[in-house]
């Protein structure tokens, strides 16, 4: 199960698309980023926190694949939704 939030913010080299909520398994994973790079790509960056001038990662996936299953499922959405 996947719910997109479109939130876009144009960047120099692509930006910010959405924040989406991810469900794998019995985990739901809260705000993570779908990102757009400046060659037109799409990437995915987990929930992080800041402390002070430090930021850390909230969730950190340890598996290669899961993230790839991760952001293509927010992708797929993604284009499904808005017709890219």
């Amino acid at each position: 199960m996947v719910k997109f939030y479109p939130f876009e913010i144009p960047g120099r080299r692509g930006g910010l698309v959405g924040y989406a909520d991810v469900r794998v398994g019995d985990i739901l994973i809260r705000g993570v980023k779908l990102m757009r790079n400046r060659f037109g790509g799409y990437f995915v960056q987990m929930p992080s926190a800041q402390s002070g001038d430090r930021t850390y990662e909230v969730v950190e996936v340890l598996s290669r694949d899961l993230l790839e299953e991760i952001r293509r499922k927010v992708v797929d959405l993604y284009k499904e939704r808005f017709k890219i």
